[in-house]
């Protein structure tokens, strides 16, 4: 997806190429990248939804361990 970034002070940007039909998604597309220009609330939700999904690929590898041992 490209960005145009109006003015870097105010962190208004804008999607170039952004999905017409976005608005009918089930879940809206996260940025996932840290950019220059971003809000503080910006980054933190981008950097928690990165330790979510370690936390998550965690929790299912210990289920997994967990699982086999209880078959044996």
């Amino acid at each position: 997806m490209n960005i145009l970034s109006f003015n870097h002070d105010y962190a208004t940007n804008t999607y170039s190429n952004k999905d017409v039909l976005s608005a009918f998604k089930q879940t809206a597309e996260k940025n996932l990248i840290i950019q220059q220009g971003m809000s503080d609330k910006e980054i933190s939700e981008i950097v928690s939804e990165k330790i979510i999904a370690v936390v998550k690929e965690q929790f299912e590898a210990i289920k997994e361990q967990f699982e086999a041992k209880e078959q044996k």
